[in-house]
């Protein structure tokens, strides 16, 4: 009895590794979510993070960036972009991540239990405007995991 439970285990636990294994030689990242964002606003609300010393990274003219987020930080937290830029929130850290919008609405938020490790989720960010991220695990809405992505015209 005791070598079938050992024999059980070993299989289950094993078993994710098998699949993983039966690819296709081509490393796959599940997509956990997609949006746009239709009505901007014009500053950053009053209780996101202050953005008055931030220096904002310029990747106006990019057709898609990539925001990533690590163990405690996003890397490159603070963007400037184009509408109708595509960013992607890549989790490539050890620990799962949530990507929310300050403000309710502003965008589709990248909820936990789908932006695990090797994970990432896409904004379309057609409106210009200010829109202020955090992960609620790692951070507040002003301080710890925050950033901001700046939508130019």
């Amino acid at each position: 009895m005791r070598t079938r439970v050992l024999a059980a285990t070993t299989v289950a636990a094993l078993l994710p590794f098998a699949v993983v294994a039966c690819g296709d030689g081509e490393p796959a990242v599940p997509t956990v979510g997609t949006g746009s964002v239709s009505d901007a606003p014009d500053e950053a609300p009053a209780d996101g993070p202050d953005l008055s010393g931030e220096e904002f990274t310029d990747l106006t003219g990019e057709a898609g960036v990539e925001v990533q987020a690590r163990d405690n930080n996003f890397v490159d937290p603070y963007i400037e972009i184009s509408a109708g830029t595509e960013v992607t929130f890549a989790n490539k850290g050890r620990n799962q991540h949530n990507v929310l919008p300050v403000e309710d609405g502003a965008f589709q938020p990248l909820e936990s239990e789908d932006f695990t490790p090797g994970t990432e989720g896409t904004v379309t960010f057609v409106e210009p405007g200010v829109y202020p991220y955090y992960c609620s695990l790692h951070g507040t809405t002003t301080k710890g995991m925050v950033g901001a992505v700046r939508v130019l015209e």
